[in-house]
């Protein structure tokens, strides 16, 4: 009977530790979900200020799958330029780097980019906790992985325009060559005419 009673126990035992161990799971899941939505709140703070824009077109960019960075300097070069978000976003679309847009636009990149730094370091001296500066952090980082893949584009479209320029300056010299030689050798040719 001792050994049936002392079972049971074990069991009891068993399931009230189990039960604890599922509310202490639950309220873990629960209580990274509350520091996932605060730290996604922060970010959105922190993409507001640096882009100029609202939450809604934030949220819609989004759902577009574009990054907090791309939506920065997107917004960013909206801002300034007086442009609808959508048409700095078509120019995008179209494969347009970050530079040629601002330069459409009548801006230079480097004066956008030093704006959304001051309005990205204003915010961080706001932080009050680690959600904020780690939401400051984050949306730090994506711009400047942004402003790097603009400098990688840059420098590949400028190697490209030389080697064009390169193959053009080549088939131009060729034929340039041509013609002259082709002068060259009809003026023999009248010379000699003259001279006969």
């Amino acid at each position: 009977m001792k050994k049936v009673i002392s079972g049971m126990g074990v069991i009891v035992l068993t399931i009230a530790l189990t039960g604890v161990v599922a509310v202490t799971a639950e309220q873990a899941a629960t209580q990274t979900q509350v520091q996932t939505q605060t730290q996604n709140n922060e970010q959105l703070e922190v993409v507001k200020k640096a882009s100029g824009l609202n939450a809604k077109s934030i949220e819609a960019m989004h759902k577009e799958h574009y990054g907090d960075g791309e939506i920065v300097i997107a917004g960013a070069i909206a801002k300034n330029s007086n442009k609808p978000i959508g048409q700095i976003m078509s120019m995008r679309k179209q494969g347009m780097g970050w530079g040629e847009i601002a330069q459409k636009n009548n801006l230079k990149l480097g004066n956008v980019m030093k704006s959304i730094h001051a309005n990205i370091n204003a915010y961080g001296k706001q932080a009050k906790d680690k959600e904020d500066v780690d939401a400051v952090n984050k949306v730090r980082n994506e711009v400047q992985q942004q402003e790097k893949l603009n400098m990688q584009e840059m420098m590949q479209h400028r190697n490209e325009q030389i080697q064009h320029e390169g193959s053009m300056g080549g088939q131009q010299g060729g034929s340039m060559g041509e013609h002259m030689n082709g002068q060259h050798d009809s003026g023999m040719d009248m010379n000699g005419m003259h001279g006969k």
